[in-house]
C-alpha cells in the first residue's frame, strides 16, 4: 500500500510491503527515507528531531534529519549542499518516486524510487545532470541507524573461495575527525569483520563483493544489499560499502561505481532492504548469505 501521510508534521509518503514493514518517505523535504518499521515495529532508523524544528527554507543551512539520504561521492564541500526543500511525488505502478528540485549550485536533481516487494523494499537512487557542464562522481546512498547498547554490523569481506584474501580501510584522519585503529569496536574474524560501536567516532569500508551488510540491535536485524561490479571503478580507492560510528547515530553506506555524467544524463543506484526478526546464521558468510538470498531474491 502507498498513500501520502506526514512524518513530524512534515509532507510525508506511507509505503507498506505484505510482510507489513513500513516505509516512510519525506517528500517535505529531502528526500529521505525517514522510517523504516519492520512487522509494526520501531524505527531501525536514527531520526535527528531537531531537524523537524520548523520548515527549512532552500537556502538554510543543511539538516540530516536522519533515515537514508543520496550524496555524491567522493565527499566534498559540495556534499553539504542543503536539500531542505519539498520535493515533487510520482505514485504509479506500485511504487512511488520522490525528487528533488535541482540544485542552484551543482545544477543536480537527485531523486529515490521505492517499490514494495513480498518481504523486501527495492530503493532505487538517481541523479540527474540539468547543467552544462560534465560532472564525475558515483551515488552514495547513506543510512543512519539508531545506536543500541550490544547493538553490531557484520562485514562479509574477503571474496571467499581458496584465495581469499581481506582487506579493510581505516579513515585514520579525515576533515575533523579521527578512527582509532586499536579501538575495541573493530573486531575482524575468519568469516565478518564485526563493528561492535562504542560511541567513539571511527570509519572502514571495503569492496563488499557479498554485497549485503547486516545492523543487528535486540532480536532485529536490518540487511541492506548492493550489487557489487568487480570490473567497476569505485571511490575511497575501491569501497563498495562504509560504515561509519559516533555517539549519536550508525551509517551504512553503500557507494556506486564512479561515472562521468553528461548534461541531461541520469545514473541510478540500487539497494534491497530486509528488517525483521529472524533465525540468521551470523557465524559464517555463507549461511548468511543463503538467508540474505532467501529474502532478497528468491
Amino acid at each position: 500500500m502507498i498513500e501520502k501521510t506526514e512524518y513530524r508534521k512534515t509532507d510525508a509518503v506511507r509505503i507498506t510491503n505484505d510482510k507489513e514493514d513500513e516505509l516512510v518517505v519525506l517528500t517535505g523535504a529531502g528526500p529521505r527515507i525517514i522510517s523504516f518499521r519492520p512487522e509494526g515495529g520501531n524505527n531501525v532508523f536514527w531520526v535527528n528531531e531537531e531537524d523537524f524544528r520548523g520548515p527549512a527554507g532552500r537556502d538554510d543551512p543543511w539538516r540530516v534529519f536522519g533515515g537514508t539520504r543520496l550524496w555524491l561521492s567522493p565527499e566534498t564541500e559540495t556534499s553539504y549542499r542543503p536539500d531542505n526543500g519539498p520535493c515533487e511525488v510520482e505514485i504509479e505502478d506500485g511504487s512511488v518516486t520522490v525528487f528533488s528540485a535541482p540544485d542552484p549550485v551543482t545544477k543536480i536533481r537527485k531523486g529515490v524510487t521505492i517499490a514494495p516487494h513480498g518481504e523486501y523494499f527495492a530503493v532505487t537512487y538517481t541523479i540527474k545532470n540539468e547543467g552544462m557542464h560534465l560532472i564525475t562522481a558515483g551515488l552514495w546512498a547513506i543510512t543512519c541507524v539508531q545506536p543500541e547498547e550490544g547493538a553490531a554490523i557484520h562485514l562479509p569481506w574477503g571474496g571467499g573461495g581458496p584465495w581469499d584474501v581481506k582487506e579493510m580501510k581505516y579513515w585514520r584522519r579525515w576533515l575533523q575527525s579521527a578512527t582509532d585503529v586499536t579501538s575495541v569496536q573493530w573486531n575482524p574474524t575468519n568469516e565478518f569483520f564485526i563493528v561492535n560501536p562504542t560511541g567513539e567516532v571511527g570509519k572502514v569500508g571495503f569492496a563488499n563483493s557479498r554485497g549485503f551488510a547486516m545492523y543487528s540491535a535486540g532480536d532485529t536485524t536490518f540487511i541492506k544489499y548492493a550489487a557489487y561490479v568487480p570490473t567497476a571503478h569505485y571511490p575511497d580507492g575501491g569501497c563498495t560499502f562504509e560504515v561509519y560510528t559516533c555517539e549519536r547515530f550508525y551509517e551504512i553506506e553503500t557507494l556506486s561505481p564512479l561515472f562521468v555524467l553528461c548534461p541531461d544524463e541520469s545514473r541510478s543506484h540500487c539497494e534491497r532492504w530486509w528488517a525483521g526478526k529472524a533465525e540468521i546464521d551470523k557465524k559464517t558468510i555463507d549461511g548468511a548469505y543463503d538467508f540474505v538470498n532467501r529474502v532478497l531474491f528468491v
